[in-house]
């Protein structure tokens, strides 16, 4: 990326220049182009009309106006439905929110005490989702032009007999490709074939159980007995990157 453009909402004025410092040393250490925006408040975040936020260093204990969000979780609910492509890394003195974060859309929970230290970490993580979104798959639907989609758009790969359904965000497109030449073209890392008729998007997946994945638009997505032990470790890689 040219250049990322980093938010920081805390209605601490010393923390937002505290957290704006630490990020563009980091950014100088590393040739990476970092524009902060700092927000005190989330009426300041919502007003904001400049260049898009590639992220948001988002507090989590807020005090806004009345009928206001009650917490930067709530705000950041608000984020990901305003804006798709913004990463949200929340910042906290308390680690007992940990738990409470994931019914949002996050990259990563840090607590203020160890930004300096984790900082390196959020980064390779923020990087490899912004990848994400820049990689184009393409794809040529059965009676009709190519589908460009970025990795984060795909949700599951499923063989119906000689065809094969691209299920994503934007709706079904059907494919002739075979799902051992999807496997070609997508990134190792993200996507795992979990039966002989699937392959799923790892950020998709909301809950993985014994034997099916539950995405999140709620598909059931089976896990055969043969891919099982494959499935596991894959998983298990994948989310050690999410940590």
């Amino acid at each position: 990326m040219e250049k990322i453009v980093a938010g920081i909402c805390d209605d601490s004025r010393i923390w937002c220049r505290q957290a704006a410092e630490i990020l563009k040393e980091y950014g100088d250490s590393r040739s990476l182009d970092i524009q902060v925006v700092c927000f005190e408040s989330e009426e300041q975040l919502f007003s904001y009309n400049g260049r898009a936020l590639d992220v948001l260093f988002m507090d989590i204990e807020l005090s806004g106006k009345e009928g206001a969000c009650r917490n930067g979780i709530e705000a950041a609910e608000r984020v990901n439905a305003l804006w798709r492509d913004c990463q949200v890394v929340y910042l906290t003195n308390y680690l007992y929110y940990a738990t409470e974060v994931y019914g949002t859309v996050h990259a990563y929970f840090v607590l203020k005490e160890q930004f300096q230290t984790k900082i390196d970490a959020v980064f390779q993580k923020l990087l490899h989702q912004f990848q994400q979104k820049e990689k184009r798959l393409i794809f040529s639907v059965i009676g009709k032009n190519e589908i460009v989609l970025s990795p984060d758009e795909i949700i599951c790969f499923e063989r119906r007999g000689r065809v094969t359904d691209i299920h994503t965000v934007r709706g079904i497109y059907e494919i002739w490709d075979k799902l051992e030449v999807i496997l070609q073209k997508v990134p190792e890392l993200d996507f795992v074939r979990c039966h002989n008729s699937y392959i799923v998007y790892f950020p998709a997946v909301s809950e993985m159980r014994k034997d099916c994945f539950i995405m999140n638009n709620g598909m059931e997505v089976m896990i055969s007995r043969s891919y099982a032990k494959k499935v596991k470790t894959a998983f298990m890689e994948w989310a050690l990157t999410q940590m």
